[in-house]
Order: structure tokens, then C-alpha cells, then sequence
């Protein structure tokens, strides 16, 4: 017969008892986080903290998890080895049972969790209504010779500046030799 193995996770439930910041930051000491990653263990989704270990390892991981404060969860790997697994003929079928672990000296049932079929949904997701729109006002350019510049809305004309008052007047000469400023300048 083989040994049971565990699936251990964590979905940022605390004991009673502890404090969330004390408890936040000795998972973050045991496990060497960043804050980024605190934050992902804390999202209240259960996340995998590690996979197929056998009960001994889930107890100590279970305790260390206890001593910060925080509940781990473990769920049996069903083994397809096993020689009472569900792949041998005549094998009864997962029963469901409960399993219990003790978490800080109080049992925890896992009997509330399940599984979606392969392939399928955990929950059917919401219909939903596709509006009815008037498209009768829409049209295509017809025939092939088109291009996406056909589709732009003509340029926004630019007033022209109003300049009726003003006036061209002689240029005044400035320098010493009577030249024109414009000439004197080059």
C-alpha cells in the first residue's frame, strides 16, 4: 500500500486568534517574500504552496503555517499507482470523505470542496443579451477602388485672418548712409 500524499494550499485564512499584519509578516520571514509576493499568497484565492508531499512534510507545514498564524489546507493526491486507485478494475470510486487534519489543536473537514469534471465548468457562466441595433443608416463605398482615405472626414477648413485694416507703409531709413533698414541689415 502507498503512502497518502498531500496538495498543501493557502487562501489567506488566518486563525482566530492572530494578528494579519504579525502573521503577514512571519510568512513573509519563514518563506523569504518580497511584498509582491505576500500580496499574492494574501488574495483570498487558494494557491498551491506545494504539491504531492507526504504527511510528514504536510505536518510540518501545516505547524509552520500555524505558528505564523496562518490555516494551511492539505487535499489527498489521489495516486493512479495505488492498488486501490481508480484506474483498477473493481476499485470503488473516490467515497468523498472528509478528510480532517488538525490545524493549531482544531480539526479542519475539507468535505466542502470538489472538483469540475476534465474539461468542464466549475459554474456556468451568465448569458447574456446581445443588443438589436439599427444599422439601416450604414452603407459601404461601393465597387472595389477604395481605400481607407475615402473614410476620412473631410479637413476642418482653417478661417482665413481678417487683415482688412491693416496698411503697408514706407520704410523709414535708419542708418547714416540713408540705405533702407532691410538693405542695411545684410
Amino acid at each position: 500500500m502507498t503512502e497518502d500524499r498531500y496538495d498543501l494550499s493557502f487562501d489567506g485564512t488566518l486563525s482566530p486568534e492572530a494578528d494579519p499584519d504579525e502573521a503577514r509578516r512571519r510568512l513573509m520571514a519563514i518563506f523569504k517574500l518580497t511584498e509582491n509576493g505576500a500580496q499574492r499568497l494574501f488574495t483570498g484565492r487558494a494557491m498551491i504552496v506545494k504539491r504531492n508531499v507526504d504527511a510528514a512534510t504536510a505536518a510540518q507545514f501545516q505547524q509552520v503555517f500555524a505558528t505564523a498564524g496562518a490555516v494551511l489546507r492539505l487535499s489527498r493526491v489521489e495516486s493512479a499507482d495505488a492498488p486501490d486507485g481508480p484506474d483498477q478494475p473493481g476499485a470503488d470510486q473516490p467515497s468523498g470523505d472528509d478528510v480532517r487534519v488538525p490545524v493549531s489543536g482544531r480539526a479542519v473537514g475539507t468535505s466542502g470542496l470538489s472538483l469540475a469534471p476534465p474539461g468542464g465548468r466549475l459554474e456556468e457562466p451568465p448569458e447574456y443579451v446581445i443588443p438589436v441595433l439599427d444599422l439601416s443608416h450604414l452603407s459601404l463605398v461601393p465597387g472595389d477602388e477604395w481605400t481607407l482615405e475615402d473614410c476620412e472626414p473631410p479637413p476642418t477648413p482653417i478661417p482665413e485672418p481678417d487683415t482688412s485694416y491693416l496698411s503697408l507703409a514706407e520704410i523709414e531709413k535708419t542708418n547714416d548712409n540713408d540705405e533702407p533698414v532691410s538693405e542695411w541689415i545684410r
